[in-house]
Protein backbone atom coordinates (compact mmCIF):
# COMPACT_ATOMS: atom_id res chain seq x y z
CA UNK A 1 0.00 0.00 0.00
CA UNK A 2 2.67 2.43 1.10
CA UNK A 3 4.58 1.68 -1.94
CA UNK A 4 1.36 2.29 -4.25
CA UNK A 5 1.08 5.40 -2.51
CA UNK A 6 4.79 7.02 -3.18
CA UNK A 7 5.22 5.74 -6.70
CA UNK A 8 1.58 7.53 -7.28
CA UNK A 9 2.84 10.91 -5.97
CA UNK A 10 5.57 10.78 -7.91
CA UNK A 11 3.32 10.49 -10.94
CA UNK A 12 0.97 12.77 -10.60
CA UNK A 13 3.87 15.45 -9.74
CA UNK A 14 5.13 14.47 -13.42
CA UNK A 15 2.06 15.10 -15.15
CA UNK A 16 0.37 17.76 -13.09
CA UNK A 17 4.08 19.43 -14.28
CA UNK A 18 4.21 18.28 -18.07
CA UNK A 19 0.31 17.21 -18.73
CA UNK A 20 1.94 13.49 -18.87
CA UNK A 21 3.06 10.63 -17.51
CA UNK A 22 0.92 9.56 -15.09
CA UNK A 23 0.19 6.37 -16.52
CA UNK A 24 3.69 5.68 -17.92
CA UNK A 25 5.07 5.73 -14.06
CA UNK A 26 2.27 4.29 -12.31
CA UNK A 27 1.20 1.35 -14.44
CA UNK A 28 4.58 -0.93 -13.92
CA UNK A 29 4.11 -0.64 -10.54
CA UNK A 30 0.56 -1.08 -9.59
CA UNK A 31 0.45 -4.25 -12.03
CA UNK A 32 3.35 -5.41 -10.26
CA UNK A 33 1.55 -4.98 -6.73
CA UNK A 34 -1.64 -5.32 -7.16
CA UNK A 35 -3.89 -7.98 -9.03
CA UNK A 36 -4.83 -7.07 -12.86
CA UNK A 37 -8.17 -6.05 -12.07
CA UNK A 38 -7.26 -3.38 -9.08
CA UNK A 39 -4.74 -2.26 -11.15
CA UNK A 40 -7.05 -1.39 -13.88
CA UNK A 41 -9.80 0.30 -10.94
CA UNK A 42 -6.90 1.97 -9.71
CA UNK A 43 -5.01 3.59 -12.75
CA UNK A 44 -8.41 4.38 -14.01
CA UNK A 45 -9.89 6.53 -10.91
CA UNK A 46 -6.75 7.93 -9.58
CA UNK A 47 -5.88 9.05 -13.40
CA UNK A 48 -10.00 10.63 -13.48
CA UNK A 49 -9.11 11.99 -9.96
CA UNK A 50 -5.61 13.86 -11.15
CA UNK A 51 -7.17 15.31 -14.22
CA UNK A 52 -10.50 16.64 -12.57
CA UNK A 53 -7.51 18.55 -10.13
CA UNK A 54 -6.22 20.14 -13.29
CA UNK A 55 -8.81 21.24 -14.97
CA UNK A 56 -10.82 22.32 -11.87
CA UNK A 57 -9.03 22.71 -8.84
CA UNK A 58 -6.47 25.20 -9.68
CA UNK A 59 -8.82 28.31 -9.54
CA UNK A 60 -8.69 29.07 -13.11
CA UNK A 61 -10.33 28.43 -16.27
CA UNK A 62 -8.99 25.88 -17.85
CA UNK A 63 -7.43 26.73 -21.62
CA UNK A 64 -8.73 23.74 -23.44
CA UNK A 65 -8.65 23.71 -27.04
CA UNK A 66 -12.19 22.52 -27.72
CA UNK A 67 -11.81 22.52 -31.25
CA UNK A 68 -8.93 19.65 -30.87
CA UNK A 69 -10.35 17.50 -27.97
CA UNK A 70 -13.76 17.18 -29.14
CA UNK A 71 -13.37 15.58 -32.49
CA UNK A 72 -10.77 13.00 -31.01
CA UNK A 73 -13.19 12.06 -28.35
CA UNK A 74 -15.88 11.55 -30.34
CA UNK A 75 -13.44 9.29 -32.75
CA UNK A 76 -12.06 7.13 -29.45
CA UNK A 77 -15.72 6.00 -29.18
CA UNK A 78 -15.76 3.40 -31.52
CA UNK A 79 -11.77 3.10 -31.30
CA UNK A 80 -12.10 2.60 -27.34
CA UNK A 81 -14.34 -0.71 -28.20
CA UNK A 82 -12.18 -1.58 -31.08
CA UNK A 83 -9.02 -1.80 -28.69
CA UNK A 84 -10.71 -4.55 -26.34
CA UNK A 85 -11.11 -6.80 -29.79
CA UNK A 86 -6.91 -5.97 -30.73
CA UNK A 87 -6.25 -6.54 -27.59
CA UNK A 88 -7.43 -10.27 -27.32
CA UNK A 89 -6.47 -10.92 -30.94
CA UNK A 90 -3.04 -9.76 -30.41
CA UNK A 91 -0.02 -10.36 -27.79
CA UNK A 92 0.06 -7.00 -25.76
CA UNK A 93 4.14 -7.68 -26.39
CA UNK A 94 3.65 -6.97 -29.98
CA UNK A 95 1.40 -3.87 -29.17
CA UNK A 96 3.48 -2.52 -26.59
CA UNK A 97 6.73 -3.01 -28.86
CA UNK A 98 5.55 -1.35 -31.41
CA UNK A 99 3.39 1.80 -29.95
CA UNK A 100 6.84 2.50 -28.45
CA UNK A 101 8.63 2.48 -31.30
CA UNK A 102 6.05 4.59 -33.11
CA UNK A 103 5.93 6.83 -30.32
CA UNK A 104 9.69 7.58 -30.30
CA UNK A 105 9.66 7.94 -34.10
CA UNK A 106 7.08 10.66 -33.94
CA UNK A 107 8.79 12.45 -31.15
CA UNK A 108 11.96 12.35 -32.91
CA UNK A 109 10.23 13.86 -36.37
CA UNK A 110 8.69 16.56 -34.00
CA UNK A 111 12.08 17.57 -32.90
CA UNK A 112 13.42 18.06 -36.17
CA UNK A 113 10.42 20.10 -37.12
CA UNK A 114 10.78 22.12 -33.64
CA UNK A 115 14.66 22.54 -34.68
CA UNK A 116 13.92 23.36 -38.46
CA UNK A 117 11.01 26.04 -36.95
CA UNK A 118 8.69 24.61 -39.01
CA UNK A 119 5.27 26.32 -39.38
CA UNK A 120 2.07 24.58 -36.93
CA UNK A 121 0.12 22.46 -39.36
CA UNK A 122 -3.32 23.54 -39.82
CA UNK A 123 -4.78 20.02 -39.01
CA UNK A 124 -6.87 18.05 -41.37
CA UNK A 125 -9.98 16.96 -39.72
CA UNK A 126 -9.30 13.60 -41.31
CA UNK A 127 -6.15 13.22 -39.36
CA UNK A 128 -7.92 14.70 -35.96
CA UNK A 129 -10.68 11.78 -36.52
CA UNK A 130 -7.75 9.45 -37.24
CA UNK A 131 -5.90 9.99 -34.12
CA UNK A 132 -9.11 10.17 -31.81
CA UNK A 133 -9.85 6.50 -33.07
CA UNK A 134 -5.94 5.40 -32.86
CA UNK A 135 -5.90 7.10 -29.31
CA UNK A 136 -9.44 4.72 -27.98
CA UNK A 137 -7.79 1.90 -29.22
CA UNK A 138 -4.39 2.41 -27.16
CA UNK A 139 -6.40 3.50 -24.01
CA UNK A 140 -8.29 -0.15 -23.74
CA UNK A 141 -5.39 -2.13 -25.51
CA UNK A 142 -2.01 -1.13 -24.37
CA UNK A 143 -2.50 1.84 -21.99
CA UNK A 144 -0.40 4.33 -24.30
CA UNK A 145 -2.29 6.91 -25.25
CA UNK A 146 -1.03 10.07 -24.13
CA UNK A 147 2.20 11.07 -26.43
CA UNK A 148 0.22 10.76 -29.49
CA UNK A 149 -2.09 13.24 -28.08
CA UNK A 150 0.87 15.17 -26.82
CA UNK A 151 2.59 15.36 -30.34
CA UNK A 152 -0.43 16.52 -32.32
CA UNK A 153 -1.30 19.13 -29.98
CA UNK A 154 2.30 20.47 -30.45
CA UNK A 155 1.86 19.98 -33.63
CA UNK A 156 -0.93 22.11 -34.06
CA UNK A 157 0.98 25.15 -32.14
CA UNK A 158 -0.69 25.12 -28.87
CA UNK A 159 0.74 26.74 -25.64
CA UNK A 160 1.94 25.17 -22.92
CA UNK A 161 -1.14 25.91 -20.95
CA UNK A 162 -3.43 24.86 -23.74
CA UNK A 163 -1.34 21.18 -24.14
CA UNK A 164 -1.46 20.84 -20.36
CA UNK A 165 -5.04 21.46 -19.77
CA UNK A 166 -6.31 19.81 -23.10
CA UNK A 167 -4.15 16.62 -22.48
CA UNK A 168 -6.14 16.47 -18.66
CA UNK A 169 -9.29 16.98 -20.76
CA UNK A 170 -8.52 14.28 -23.21
CA UNK A 171 -7.40 12.15 -20.44
CA UNK A 172 -10.94 12.86 -18.31
CA UNK A 173 -13.25 11.89 -21.18
CA UNK A 174 -10.81 8.54 -22.68
CA UNK A 175 -10.79 7.94 -18.59
CA UNK A 176 -14.60 7.75 -18.69
CA UNK A 177 -15.11 6.03 -22.04
CA UNK A 178 -12.31 3.37 -20.99
CA UNK A 179 -14.13 2.90 -17.50
CA UNK A 180 -17.39 2.53 -19.33
CA UNK A 181 -16.11 -0.02 -21.73
CA UNK A 182 -14.07 -2.05 -18.99
CA UNK A 183 -16.91 -1.66 -16.63
CA UNK A 184 -18.85 -5.07 -17.66
CA UNK A 185 -15.53 -6.93 -17.94
CA UNK A 186 -14.56 -6.28 -14.64
CA UNK A 187 -17.93 -6.79 -13.26
CA UNK A 188 -17.72 -10.37 -14.93
CA UNK A 189 -14.62 -10.99 -13.21
CA UNK A 190 -16.10 -9.86 -9.92
CA UNK A 191 -13.21 -7.32 -8.95
CA UNK A 192 -12.87 -6.67 -5.31
CA UNK A 193 -11.14 -3.65 -4.91
CA UNK A 194 -8.99 -2.70 -2.36
CA UNK A 195 -10.11 0.28 -1.32
CA UNK A 196 -7.42 1.13 1.61
CA UNK A 197 -4.39 1.37 -1.15
CA UNK A 198 -6.31 3.28 -3.55
CA UNK A 199 -7.56 5.90 -0.62
CA UNK A 200 -3.86 6.10 -0.02
CA UNK A 201 -2.86 6.85 -3.10
CA UNK A 202 -5.52 9.25 -3.90
CA UNK A 203 -4.25 11.12 -1.00
CA UNK A 204 -0.54 11.34 -2.67
CA UNK A 205 -2.39 12.45 -6.15
CA UNK A 206 -3.66 15.40 -4.64
CA UNK A 207 -0.09 15.98 -2.97
CA UNK A 208 1.36 15.58 -5.86
CA UNK A 209 -0.54 17.69 -7.77
CA UNK A 210 -0.18 20.70 -5.68
CA UNK A 211 3.85 19.84 -6.49
CA UNK A 212 3.56 19.75 -10.17
CA UNK A 213 0.69 23.00 -10.42
CA UNK A 214 3.92 25.02 -8.73
CA UNK A 215 6.31 23.33 -11.04
CA UNK A 216 4.37 23.89 -14.65
CA UNK A 217 3.92 27.52 -13.24
CA UNK A 218 8.25 27.93 -13.09
CA UNK A 219 9.20 26.18 -16.88
CA UNK A 220 10.26 28.76 -18.88
CA UNK A 221 7.92 28.53 -22.21
CA UNK A 222 10.64 27.94 -24.88
CA UNK A 223 11.99 25.12 -22.81
CA UNK A 224 8.34 23.46 -22.05
CA UNK A 225 8.24 21.44 -25.43
CA UNK A 226 11.58 20.07 -25.37
CA UNK A 227 10.30 18.57 -21.71
CA UNK A 228 7.23 17.26 -23.09
CA UNK A 229 9.27 15.39 -26.04
CA UNK A 230 11.57 14.07 -22.98
CA UNK A 231 8.81 12.63 -21.73
CA UNK A 232 7.18 11.32 -24.82
CA UNK A 233 10.59 9.73 -25.28
CA UNK A 234 10.46 8.08 -21.86
CA UNK A 235 6.79 6.85 -22.82
CA UNK A 236 8.04 5.24 -25.68
CA UNK A 237 10.73 3.71 -24.65
CA UNK A 238 8.65 2.49 -21.43
CA UNK A 239 6.55 0.75 -23.82
CA UNK A 240 9.18 -0.95 -25.61
CA UNK A 241 10.60 -2.29 -22.56
CA UNK A 242 7.40 -3.79 -21.13
CA UNK A 243 6.94 -5.31 -24.65
CA UNK A 244 10.10 -7.06 -24.51
CA UNK A 245 9.61 -8.20 -20.86
CA UNK A 246 5.96 -9.52 -21.32
CA UNK A 247 6.99 -11.57 -24.19
CA UNK A 248 10.18 -13.20 -22.52
CA UNK A 249 8.31 -13.70 -19.74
Amino acid sequence: MALVAVVALAAAVVQASTGLGFALILSPAVFALLEPENAVVAITVLGLALNGLVLFGERRRPRVAWGEVGPILVASLPGAVCGVIVLRALPKSALQIAVGVAVIGAAVLRARARRDAAEPSAGDPRARLALGFATGTLSTSSGVNGPPLALWFAHRGLGPAEIRDSLSAAFLGLGVIAAAVLAPVLAAADTEVDWGALAAALVCVVAGHAVGRRAFARIDPARYEPVLLAVVVAAGAASVVAGVITAST
